[in-house]
């Protein structure tokens, strides 16, 4: 049970060095022709295979395969963790696969910790107002601040995480020391690229009749761990589980 490879064009990554010079335009036509060709592609997969949640898993793990590397210029490295302190947006696909992989690749001591973090950034404010993250600088709860400030959920992170990616830390410093939302100097088409397979999932499953939208990925975890049925009412009855988690 394989998705199709979606083909991306080369454009993408010559596009990373030429930005400045590369007609905006046609790199928007592009990115258009490659996410319809993700939507067609998921939405046959998902039609042959159903829409259980190992095959989303399957979907998400060959969405990812497919992310490319951080370009070239990048200087984002490990250990660096300003952008860790900010709200992130989810697919709900996305949750529900994190959430699964968690409970079965952790102990259950393990799984329990996560959890126990996840809830005690929820009891802090409200974790789907962009200026909580900013003002308080809460760091997201699998960001390991005793262990080098290294990601613990590293590959299974959501791709806006992935998507996420400095040319000046120095902007990342100054964003993150006033507390304050600041341009990050970045690479627009690599971002652009690597955000779509949230967009994609979102898109395709509101088109078979899924409760479908982007949500706070720790409010949405919240309400995994307190509803336990969460993950099967969506998946099964199309149930609008995660309102409470919608980012408007």
């Amino acid at each position: 049970m394989t998705l199709p490879e979606i083909e991306s064009p080369a454009h993408y990554r010559v596009a990373e060095k030429k930005e400045q010079s590369q007609d905006e335009t046609r790199a928007k036509q592009l990115l258009a022709t490659y996410m319809a060709q993700g939507r067609e592609k998921l939405g046959d997969f998902l039609d042959a295979n159903g829409t259980s949640l190992p095959v989303l898993g399957v979907a998400m793990e060959q969405f990812t395969e497919s992310v490319f590397d951080l370009p070239e210029g990048s200087v984002c490295e490990q250990g660096c963790a300003h952008c860790c302190h900010l709200r992130v947006g989810v697919s709900i696909p996305e949750v529900l696969v994190i959430y699964s992989e968690l409970a079965g690749q952790t102990t259950p001591e393990g799984f329990t910790i996560l959890k126990e973090r996840v809830l005690g950034a929820v009891a802090k404010g409200n974790t789907l107002d962009e200026a909580f993250w900013l003002t308080t600088r809460t760091p997201c709860p699998f960001l390991g601040v005793d262990t080098n400030n290294l990601c613990l959920i590293y590959s299974l992170r959501p791709f806006s995480c992935r998507a996420y990616h400095s040319t000046d830390l120095d902007a990342c410093k100054k964003g993150y020391d006033q507390g304050r939302e600041t341009m990050i100097p970045c690479f627009p088409l690599y971002r652009a690229t690597t955000d779509m397979y949230s967009s994609i999932f979102t898109q395709v499953m509101a088109e078979k009749g899924f409760p479908s939208y982007q949500v706070g990925f720790v409010k949405a975890l919240e309400i995994l761990i307190m509803d336990n049925t969460a993950s099967d009412e969506w998946l099964n009855n199309k149930a609008d589980v995660f309102k409470a988690a919608k980012l408007i």
